[in-house]
């Protein structure tokens, strides 16, 4: 996809002069602190499971392997992965499938660990429970107030945003559409930032927004009806987010790659068995209220990343026609 590979330079230059002087660019082996210390900076973007890395930082789990975590929030996953692929960051949060697109575009990437995902037995408890589906997907379809949409093959004909073409929602929504006996391709996607998505559904520009939280239920609050959590039909349980980061930076500074992934498992090892506290480092990451960040789905935070975790989203796609090449997630995830 030429488009792209295009947004990734554009975003690259637009990062360079964002990050300039915020530590980012160089080797992390050569940025160190008054006490010895490695640093590193981590883009993220602002979703509630920073709150992982964030409790992480406070148990001093990075401390201990040696490094010091500066955070770099930005607006998207591309601009994220641009940033990590242009050097102006050491590692970054993206979701599985922008990760894939950006492998198959020829961007030189490697998963270091999980950043968030669904614990094991998360989609057996759905399938017998679907309103459980909101408390562990923060991500849905809202059909506006009176429409005549109520399950996935109903889209099919519609309008629908989606913040990104081609990315985590349109392939979710797509892969949903489809096994509901849909026919995806007949979907008039428009592509819309969410808070754009919640007044185009409350004025008719749209007859279905693909929205995460908080934005679905501002989306209701208005009027509008969820329909659809496409994330746990798409994804096994596992990892679903990742942290990454480029594939110049695990041969130059390996000892720092590796440093870091084990920070990351510790720290997701204690999130996940410390919610509530991983759910205020959030708030705090953010700048938001903990009675916002509680509302939503509850976080999920695997220790490592299995490949097949991967290897299904890279088959679903090239199945959907969104891949059109085979890539092999177990070489992607470091020292695999």
């Amino acid at each position: 996809m030429k488009t792209l590979r295009t947004g990734l330079v554009a975003a690259t230059a637009s990062l360079a002069v964002l990050l300039a002087g915020c530590g980012g660019g160089g080797s992390a082996a050569d940025r160190k602190t008054e006490d010895g210390l490695k640093v590193v900076t981590v883009a993220y973007t602002p979703i509630y499971s920073v709150g992982a890395i964030k409790l992480g930082m406070d148990q001093g789990f990075f401390e201990k392997q040696g490094l010091r975590v500066e955070l770099k929030q930005v607006a998207n996953p591309p601009s994220g992965i641009a940033a990590v692929a242009g050097d102006q960051v050491d590692f970054n949060y993206a979701p599985s499938i922008p990760f894939v697109n950006a492998i198959a575009n020829g961007v030189k990437l490697e998963i270091v660990g999980a950043a968030d995902g669904y614990d094991e037995g998360t989609k057996a408890a759905v399938a017998k429970d679907p309103s459980l589906a909101l408390q562990h997907d923060d991500s849905g379809v809202v059909a506006a107030p009176g429409s005549d949409i109520h399950r996935a093959a109903d889209l099919q004909g519609k309008t629908v945003s989606v913040p990104a073409r081609g990315a985590q929602l349109e392939v979710t929504i797509a892969a949903a559409v489809a096994a509901d006996g849909g026919d995806p391709s007949k979907i008039h996607w428009i592509t819309l930032d969410f808070p754009s998505a919640v007044s185009s559904l409350k004025s008719g520009r749209v007859d279905a927004a693909g929205l995460v939280v908080p934005f679905i239920s501002q989306a209701e609050k208005g009027g509008g009806k969820l329909v659809l959590s496409p994330g746990l039909q798409f994804f096994d349980d596992g990892a679903v987010g990742l942290w990454i980061t480029s594939a110049a930076l695990t041969q130059k500074d390996p000892k720092v790659v590796t440093a870091f992934q084990t920070a990351i498992q510790q720290s997701n090892e204690y999130a996940e068995a410390h919610i509530t506290d991983a759910q205020k480092a959030a708030a705090t990451v953010l700048k938001t209220d903990l009675a916002t960040v509680e509302a939503g789905s509850k976080p999920a935070f695997p220790a490592t990343v299995d490949p097949a975790d991967v290897q299904s989203v890279i088959e679903r796609m090239k199945q959907l026609g969104y891949l059109k090449k085979d890539v092999d997630a177990a070489s992607l995830v470091y020292g695999n």
